[in-house]
């Protein structure tokens, strides 16, 4: 066997893996759309639920094209009017169990939870998206406040305290940047 015969074979499969790859990469870059700061359908359910309406909302971006980020905050979105909404994962029974859109109103006071998504234990855990549970969060400006938890879903009550003190914080933060603090 000649060594033209013994190189062709390995050659001519490098070549083939070289020209897919390439039009893989093409392929992809052709057809990528960037979704960095789009406002998802649940977020827009969320942000109706909590201010009646979606249509106004943006996504807040930092100078580089990152979405704006605090920590334990997923994303920022607001409007012109002075409304203004954290997306929060916080641990409650379950890791990340509450997926929460927590609604602030142009004075700065917390106007509404929408549950995302709730991976909490049904039954129990689950009664921290009851609407009378819920209210209890109105109104609150500082992170010093109290809300007493529900029974029998202790863990749950806890995470859904701490990731409203996590977007007050965050909404603290937000108008020191803006120069409001």
């Amino acid at each position: 066997m000649s060594t033209k015969e013994k190189i062709m074979p390995p050659l001519v499969l490098t070549i083939i893996c070289v020209i897919s790859s390439a039009l893989l990469v093409l392929a992809y870059n052709l057809t990528y759309v960037d979704t960095t700061g789009i406002i998802t359908d649940k977020l827009s359910a969320g942000l109706t639920e909590l201010y009646g309406s979606a249509d106004d909302f943006t996504m807040l971006i930092n100078d580089d094209g990152t979405v704006k980020t605090y920590d334990g905050v997923t994303s920022v979105i607001a409007d012109n009017n002075g409304h203004t909404a954290f997306e929060i994962t916080a641990d409650g029974y379950s890791k990340g169990g509450l997926h929460l859109l927590i609604g602030f109103d142009e004075n700065g006071a917390v106007c509404g939870i929408s549950i995302l998504t709730i991976g909490e234990t049904p039954g129990l855990g689950t009664k921290v998206q009851d609407s009378a549970y819920l209210d209890r969060f109105k109104g609150i400006t500082s992170p010093d406040f109290q809300v007493d938890g529900i029974t029998g879903a202790t863990y749950s009550s806890k995470g859904m305290n701490n990731a409203v003190e996590t977007a007050v914080n965050a909404y603290s933060k937000l108008k020191e940047e803006q120069g409001n603090g």
